[in-house]
């Protein structure tokens, strides 16, 4: 079987001060665009999962997708085992959601086939990743809590966004580390577009952690003459605009500078 796994934007991003299970309580609104990792997936007659990422991935422990698998077992009288191979087309450690989007796919996929019990997304935002409730979930929506709490958004028009992710990474780990060091440094301005409200209180751990985020996000406002926001706790850039002049703009673009830079559109649903 083979899946699609969508990134996402943060269009707006609060990270609380407020800590519960260990975890910080956010605010956010998140869509999801049509930029995807390719999932292949069969059952196989072996004892382990086997599961492989192309191109190859650095992992800091095991991977959302095995820590999905494990919960889920936990949750059911499963015991089937997988392969499970990815083509990774979203960066890493760029705010886009990719790992969490994986697992949330793994999940519904499973779930569906297998009649098994979702684990509540208290459950996964603990044991796999704050984002990935809003992944099962998979279309527009409120997101709050430490990612449990997922309310759909319907009525968000369709956007035209370009994305830019520059060649450095920020992991979330460090992200959130430097939001604690920065203390009330983390203040935000908001921008409202399409009467959407624009905001992330990450910024300024961003650009702590990789000051030439700011240099791009300059550069960008300067081809394209419109604001560019963070996406979430990693290093994506990301405006809105009419697609035509984004596509004018793209002509005259440094593509250099980026790891990937292309016009998306917001879908309706990730899945």
């Amino acid at each position: 079987m083979k899946l699609l796994s969508s990134a996402k934007i943060n269009l707006n991003l609060e990270i609380n001060s407020e800590i519960k299970d260990g975890l910080h309580t956010l605010n956010s609104l998140f869509i999801p665009i049509n930029l995807y990792d390719e999932i292949q997936i069969i059952e196989i007659d072996e004892a382990s999962d086997i599961i492989t990422f192309s191109p190859n991935i650095e992992l800091n422990g095991k991977s959302t997708i095995e820590k999905s698998l494990n919960l889920l077992r936990e949750n059911n009288s499963f015991s089937n085992h997988f392969e499970i191979r990815v083509i990774k087309n979203i960066p890493t450690e760029s705010g886009l959601g990719g790992g969490s989007s994986n697992a949330g796919v793994i999940i519904n996929y499973l779930c569906k086939t297998y009649d098994l019990e979702v684990p509540s997304n208290e459950d996964i935002a603990k044991k796999i990743g704050s984002d990935v409730p809003y992944f099962v979930e998979g279309k527009a929506a409120l997101v709050s809590g430490i990612g449990e709490k997922v309310d759909v958004k319907e009525g968000i028009e369709n956007l035209d966004i370009l994305v830019a992710v520059p060649h450095e990474k920020i992991s979330t780990a460090d992200a959130y580390k430097t939001f604690d060091e920065l203390g009330n440094q983390n203040h935000f301005e908001k921008t409202k577009i399409n009467n959407i409200e624009l905001f992330n209180n990450m910024w300024n751990p961003a650009v702590t952690i990789e000051p030439k985020i700011e240099e791009h996000r300059d550069y960008l406002e300067e081809v394209f003459s419109i604001k560019f926001f963070l996406s979430g706790t990693g290093s994506t850039l990301f405006g809105i605009g009419d697609y035509h002049e984004l596509e004018e703009g793209l002509k005259n673009v440094d593509k250099a500078r980026f790891r990937l830079i292309k016009i998306t559109k917001k879908i309706d649903c990730s899945l």
